[in-house]
């Protein structure tokens, strides 16, 4: 399989060498020509050249979304000075990658900066081992858990809404083809719309790698727990594990966290509600059934509760030529992003 993915992106970017080949020759013979007139000329539009084909690579690299940890972090009580320390910057770059997205709450944002403020001061104060150990730990309590947990209860009405559109959508068909179709589409829109919320400095193509690889470990995880699971709300919870790059991707460990992390945010609502109805007093069952405030699912009862949420995202009128301006600001925002991790080390 990975072999075949080679030779289609050799295909794929085929045609593009050999016009950029053809390209580079035609530059060159205009600057041979400039050069018998004035070579002050030539060196002038010789940089321009260069300028114009080095701007389109930084721009990739700037919306490329940051590397990988290769290796796992090292164990409480164990690794050198030298493996803490990497592992600690990688945290740091993780840590200002989350604060680049533009609707965290308040709450989040400050857990983020005071943990950027606390690896700056240890690590200019010329830690020991224990010391980047217990910063590491911190960090990851103290903002990186936080933020993922944040991450699953802002999205968790869209996820559901998904989830519930395919339920119904299955269940007035029962051709076998239209509910996998449906499936496929529900499980991958969700891994999706999670790309686009969890990773705000990413190619297109690496959130197409994410969101293909989150939705076909979903599909099978689901299928593995007989359907105790839904493939879709999985699919978000193995995204939100995905964007954290501080460690190397392991399947079988971030589908431990995200079966965690999912109960967790599916025990909140459980307890809220059990909470509003013994504050409430419990009505009789056939009154309650009647009047749509209690809904049974899986066997559990619950009771229906408004709530009403002001949306944190401001409405944003389309200007035309915004994609280009977007890029240009994301070229703006890698260097800023650079200034702030060789910063953060000093």
């Amino acid at each position: 399989m990975n072999r075949l993915r080679q030779v289609a992106t050799s295909e794929r970017r085929g045609p593009i060498v050999w016009w950029f080949v053809l390209l580079l020759a035609t530059n060159l013979v205009l600057l041979v020509l400039a050069y018998k007139y004035s070579w002050r000329w030539t060196a002038f539009f010789g940089a321009l050249l260069m300028a114009a084909w080095v701007a389109p690579l930084a721009l990739m690299h700037a919306r490329a979304a940051p590397r990988r940890a290769k290796r796992m972090p090292p164990q409480p009580g164990e690794g050198t000075f030298d493996e803490w320390a990497q592992y600690a910057r990688t945290l740091g770059r993780l840590v200002m990658y989350y604060g680049d997205i533009l609707d965290l709450s308040p709450e989040i944002r400050r857990k983020l900066k005071d943990a950027q403020a606390d690896l700056r001061d240890t690590l200019r104060a010329h830690p020991l081992r224990d010391d980047l150990e217990r910063v590491c730990e911190r960090i990851r309590a103290g903002a990186v858990e936080p933020i993922k947990d944040w991450f699953a209860r802002k999205h968790d009405p869209e996820i559901r809404a998904l989830a519930n559109a395919y339920e119904q959508a299955a269940s007035v068909r029962m051709d076998e083809d239209f509910h996998l179709l449906t499936l496929q589409a529900a499980v991958e829109n969700a891994a999706a719309l999670m790309t686009r919320s969890c990773m705000p400095r990413m190619l297109e193509r690496e959130r197409l790698q994410c969101a293909s690889h989150c939705s076909w470990l979903a599909v099978q995880a689901a299928a593995v727990h007989a359907g105790r699971v839904s493939p879709v709300d999985l699919a978000e919870m193995l995204v939100i594990e995905w964007s954290d790059f501080s460690e190397p991707w392991q399947p079988a460990q971030a589908l431990r966290r995200a079966l965690a992390r999912l109960a967790q945010v599916h025990a909140e609502p459980e307890s809220a509600a059990a909470v509003a109805a013994e504050a409430a007093g419990a009505p009789n069952g056939r009154d309650a059934d009647e009047s749509g405030t209690i809904v049974y699912r899986n066997g559990k009862r619950y009771r229906r509760v408004r709530i009403h949420r002001r949306s944190e995202r401001r409405r944003r009128r389309h200007v035309p030529g915004t994609r280009t301006v977007g890029i240009l600001l994301s070229f703006g925002q890698w260097i800023r992003y650079s200034l702030r991790a060789w910063m953060l080390y000093r």
